[in-house]
């Protein structure tokens, strides 16, 4: 490999880079001599760069990722925006954030889960918004993959402003309810990609990011009506469930939720102006 700038970035240019620039200036803050060339040529065969990195910035914080756990997207922080519109702790809410009822309760114990917590990322960052504005927040932070359960962990322990409140539990959504007592909020950003969208999926992330994490079936609904269910179960009246989905799926999941029981059910366009979060009421 030719070791010079010029060489690394011919070497990401030719490889379809479409941010060949970009992700050089970033890989040379991190790296250096061999360990800078070893990483191009990560990034040239297509590894996302936040796994070569190792991290990756998401909310207010900055979470560890690693291959096996789906890596934050800018999309999900909506997820986190409209569960602070909803506990009335997002002051710069606007456009659909707008929408979203108040909970009416004091943050001085709230109560939530992260279904599919991945990284952690969702319920950290909710739980150190919370504990910000003075309020204190107990979280279940919940996921079936193992590498999902020892990355969340230690994003707890480093990125959690107070870890103790926060619980890492191994849990499958698909079979039955966690045992983990009443709540205010549940957040999710299960899987959502079809069978199909899946073989259409851009390499860096079909062939690096685990699919237990992306794909849900010919619809890519699988996970909508367990969590939904659990929400019924588990949730204070009044309490809210919050989901991320696909953009094509908005309508499906509110009818989803309706059906389970959930109310004043709406749908939130991300700042792209994509239908992004649908909530329901318990």
């Amino acid at each position: 490999m030719t070791s010079g700038n010029d060489g690394l970035l011919s070497l990401l240019e030719q490889s379809g880079d479409g941010e060949a620039s970009l992700d050089l200036k970033i890989l040379k803050e991190e790296f250096e001599g061999k360990e800078l060339e070893n990483a191009v040529k990560r990034r040239a065969d297509g590894e996302p760069l936040a796994y070569i990195l190792g991290y990756r910035h998401f909310y207010k914080e900055c979470y560890k990722v690693c291959p096996g756990v789906l890596i934050p997207r800018a999309d999900t922080e909506i997820v986190v925006e409209s569960a602070l519109k909803f506990l009335g702790i997002n002051e710069m809410a606007t456009g659909d954030l707008l929408k979203i009822p108040s909970y009416g309760k004091d943050l001085s114990d709230i109560s939530f889960a992260d279904l599919c917590t991945g990284t952690g990322c969702i319920g950290i960052s909710l739980a150190n918004e919370i504990a910000r504005r003075g309020g204190k927040a107990s979280g279940c932070l919940i996921d079936i993959s193992d590498t999902a359960i020892a990355v969340a962990s230690e994003n707890v322990t480093f990125q959690a402003l107070k870890p103790e409140d926060l619980k890492v539990i191994k849990h499958d959504v698909l079979s039955k309810a966690p045992d983990i007592g009443k709540l205010d909020l549940i957040l999710s950003n299960p899987p959502y990609i079809t069978n199909d969208e899946m073989e259409e999926l851009e390499p860096q992330v079909k062939d690096h990011e685990p699919d237990l994490a992306l794909r849900a079936g010919d619809k890519g609904l699988d996970f909508y009506g367990p969590v939904a269910g659990h929400a019924v179960k588990l949730l204070k009246d009044g309490g809210a469930l919050i989901v991320e989905h696909g953009f094509e799926q908005g309508d499906l999941v509110r009818e989803i939720f309706a059906l389970s029981g959930l109310h004043d059910c709406m749908t939130i366009r991300d700042y792209g102006n994509n239908p992004r979060v649908t909530i329901g009421i318990k």
